[in-house]
């Protein structure tokens, strides 16, 4: 990947939906200066097309129960969203079934396809709202289910129609995501689990006996991708730990999680050593076994209701997201969609490199190496690491890396401590000590990194948490980073948490005893840097969308302003209507050109 316009032009698919008669798969693609279109494949056939007249939002479809229609997301005028039903059926029309200039998303078919169970937030809250599928008037079935700013759940029917299962956090703003049902005249409503932070949406068993989801107790760390696979009985409880080491994955848009036919087996992502699979569990404990052992990372499945097919979303080192299907009963997958043509073959594996850090603990790290790379030349190196905190790089599609080590960069993506995927001893490591053995991680890859023969100047870059620790690196150690980039990061631990989204909010107290930031006050001084923002000596480009909920502007604001009065070398860019990340083409060929233009400059020349 040599050129920009490849690295803002990949596509790639995603949330795969089985057809309830497993004949057909609809699935979404994202096509550059298109955006993202609903497919539908055939499984006989093996042919595919498009259906619907118009982009839609990347969420995961929702079938009726007879086949003939799917529910999917739009952006309206309005600056809301609608849901949308769609036939499969060439010829006829699409309609739009309810929406506004409020949040409307996340649409579920009753068992009967008489109503739609939807997400809005008309009423000021995230609720759960009914709707008939042939449209009318729409009711209100909770109250004060989430906040408008948890951008998480969806809801989902009991098989046989009785109850409506959901996450909510109205029994508390910190560690009190918790499932519950709601019946679909809005009139019960049960609290299912108490003392649990939910991570998924709820799966039922085929006969509605059992839910199986995705958490932690509500005093463990946030594993990101080593949660635990817990069963829920629906009529009693308790929750049953079914994977007490953790290694467990979660999808939100109502995927992730699959039962076998029989009740026997649930289905879930499972991370490990980088890579992402899918593994079989038993319902009543047991045994975890892999169902796919690829080189990668699977990011979602589907499981057809028959329990004979798997669609997966695989992506690679050298290979963007693709849509695959199997038979469960395992074999060579099918490839479904060609991502991976979009490609000009430049693509490279990297190398894994574990390095020893400050206290003898080793981290892993993929080492991207430019094209035709000779040790007896010197390149400018680049340290990135991750975000997420307690998510990781992983071993799957990261196309800035590849175009980095393209452009003539040799570039180390660490996985610091506390990152997923290293077992639950590794990842708790990072539990209420944000900026410190993570920050000397940093340090420490730095100082790997430029000891190597091959390598003069050391640069420093992340987005998000590595936004976070970026500015803990150059803080901390002032002159071994000779440029660097913060990409949305955090540096005032309070002024985040008190701006930031629900999630964003969770996420500190998670990792600090379910305590928020003025609570522990001599805790969030130690992870913040806005209190020593003046020892920077490193050439700094700052990086911020001015609609960010999970870090708010403000915290490279505060960056920017202490920089400027000591005179600092920096630069500092806002991108308009741009939240926790960059999204617009244009913007995102801005910063990549910055980005390269900033360590040209300071690691090159």
């Amino acid at each position: 990947m040599r050129e920009i316009e490849q690295l803002v032009n990949v596509p790639g698919a995603g949330f795969p939906a089985w057809s309830p008669d497993g004949a057909h798969l609809a699935y979404l693609f994202d096509q550059p200066g298109v955006g993202w279109q609903l497919w539908l494949y055939d499984a006989a056939t093996t042919e595919r097309r498009i259906i619907g007249d118009r982009p839609v939002r990347p969420s995961r479809p929702a079938w009726s129960p007879d086949g003939a229609l799917l529910a999917l997301v739009r952006a309206n005028s309005e600056g809301g969203s609608d849901i949308w039903l769609v036939p499969t059926d060439e010829g006829e029309e699409e309609r739009r079934l309810v929406g506004g200039p409020w949040e409307t998303r996340s649409p579920a078919f009753s068992p009967d396809g008489a109503s739609v169970a939807y997400i809005s937030g008309e009423a000021g809250t995230l609720d759960i709202w009914l709707i008939p599928t042939v449209g009318g008037p729409a009711r209100r079935l909770t109250e004060a289910t989430n906040p408008l700013d948890e951008p998480r759940w969806t809801p989902q029917w009991s098989p046989d129609g009785a109850w409506i299962a959901y996450t909510s956090s109205r029994s508390g703003e910190r560690n009190n995501d918790d499932l519950w049902f709601v019946s679909p005249d809005g009139i019960e409503h049960r609290q299912m689990t108490t003392g649990l932070m939910v991570n998924t949406n709820a799966g039922w068993s085929p006969d509605g006996a059992r839910i199986a989801l995705v958490g932690n107790t509500d005093n463990e760390h946030w594993y990101g991708d080593d949660a635990d696979l817990w069963s829920i009985d629906a009529k009693e409880g308790p929750p049953q730990r079914l994977t007490p080491a953790g290694g467990h994955s979660w999808r939100l848009e109502g995927g992730g999680l699959g039962w076998s036919p029989d009740g026997r087996t649930i289905y879930a992502l499972s991370h490990h050593n980088g890579d992402r699979n899918i593994t079989a569990v038993p319902s009543d404990g047991g045994v975890r076994t892999a169902v796919t052992n690829v080189t990668g990372i699977i990011s979602d499945f589907a499981l057809s209701l028959d329990g004979q097919s798997l669609a997966y979303i695989h992506a690679s080192q050298t290979s963007p997201p693709d849509l695959f299907i199997m038979s469960l009963a395992g074999g060579r997958p099918t490839r479904i969609t060609d991502s991976y043509r979009a490609m000009d073959g430049s693509e490279q594996q990297p190398e894994r490199a574990p390095y020893r850090s400050f206290d003898g603990l080793y981290c892993d790290a993929y080492l991207y190496l430019p094209h035709d790379f000779d040790e007896r030349t010197q390149y400018p190196g680049l340290i990135q690491v991750h975000g997420g905190g307690t998510n990781s790089h992983g071993n799957g599609w990261h196309p800035v890396e590849q175009w980095l080590a393209a452009q003539g960069f040799v570039v180390l993506a660490v996985e610091y401590r506390g990152s997923s995927g290293y077992g639950r001893g590794f990842a708790g490591l990072s539990y209420a000590d944000w900026g410190g053995g993570q920050t000397r991680d940093t340090v420490a890859a730095g100082e790997w990194l430029r000891a190597r023969p091959y390598i003069g100047k050391v640069g420093l870059y992340g987005q998000s948490y590595g936004g976070y620790l970026t500015l803990h690196g150059i803080v901390a150690v002032p002159d071994l980073f000779a440029a660097a980039v913060d990409m949305y990061g955090k540096t005032n631990m309070f002024t985040a948490q008190a701006h930031a989204d629900r999630v964003g909010r969770v996420f500190v107290a998670r990792d600090y005893w379910g305590r928020l930031a003025d609570e522990i006050p001599e805790a969030m001084e130690r992870a913040s840097t806005f209190q020593h923002l003046d020892r920077i000596r490193t050439p700094l480009l700052i990086l911020h969308g001015d609609r960010d909920p999970r870090v708010p502007p403000m915290e490279s604001a505060q960056v920017a302003e202490t920089m400027a009065r000591a005179g600092l070398p920096h630069e500092y860019i806002v991108y308009p209507a741009e939240g926790h990340s960059f999204r617009k083409r244009e913007h995102r060929i801005d910063c990549y050109e910055r980005i390269l233009g900033w360590f040209t400059r300071y690691l090159k020349e």
